[in-house]
């Protein structure tokens, strides 16, 4: 999984997505002041959107470029967030957080079942008693109908993409080919192509890998694309 070209591109491509959803969840179930772990931060929208709401956020994510991006985000904004280079799967040595958030499909870029079990259990370590841990996945729907043959593409002065998904080799999985051609500063265009994998599981899975760790399941809610999960961290 690179994200090279797409992370500086990332932004414009994502425009239409609303991070409303998740803080929205946050200020539900999150008080105002509490330590937040914004798990795949990616370039930083969300983690600066819950400074201003009044969070003290920490940002971590595997791409580089994406935290530089993020990074430099933060500074033009004047806001202070903790961003840290690092899998999500290596959670190890965080701690006394309120909430970890895993929002925008990021759990679904883990390949297989144990990487899922063990970054829902680094998740778990990282939290205080009480805390809450929220993330969304895509639907099995949503892998094999939506994604189904999909082809997407945008074209502007600036930047052109051909988004592209197939199935992938194993149930509810696919991989997503990016093909972004950005126009550089002599009018020539620099030609990038990016594959990403995701998979998700039924979401009866997912609420049996949470109380096997010690999670308590407190929502799970979404439609025929999203599943949003809520689960508290109890003795």
């Amino acid at each position: 999984m690179s994200y090279t070209g797409f992370a500086y591109h990332y932004d414009k491509m994502m425009a239409d997505v609303d991070y409303h959803y998740w803080l929205h969840h946050v200020e539900k179930n999150v008080k105002v002041g509490s330590r937040v772990l914004d798990v795949g931060c990616g370039t930083g929208t969300l983690s600066l959107a819950l400074v201003e709401a009044g969070y003290e956020v920490t940002g971590l994510d595997l791409s580089e470029d994406m935290l530089v991006v993020a990074s430099e985000k933060a500074r033009a904004s004047g806001v202070s967030v903790d961003f840290i280079h690092r899998d999500m799967r290596e959670l190890s040595g965080l701690s006394g957080f309120d909430c970890v958030l895993i929002a925008v499909d990021s759990l679904n870029y883990l390949e297989t079942e144990e990487d899922v079990r063990c970054t829902l259990a680094g998740c778990y370590a990282a939290l205080n008693e009480g805390g809450v841990l929220i993330f969304d996945v895509h639907t099995p729907e949503k892998m094999t109908e939506v994604f189904r043959d999909y082809l997407f593409v945008e074209n502007d002065d600036e930047l052109t993409y051909i988004w592209h998904v197939e199935a992938g080799d194993v149930p509810l999985s696919i991989v997503h080919e990016l093909t972004i051609f950005a126009r550089k500063g002599d009018g020539s265009y620099l030609r990038t192509v990016e594959y990403h994998h995701q998979r998700t599981y039924e979401f009866e899975v997912y609420e049996g890998w949470l109380m096997g760790i010690g999670f308590e399941v407190v929502l799970i809610e979404g439609d025929d694309e999203r599943e949003l999960f809520v689960a508290r961290k109890v003795d």
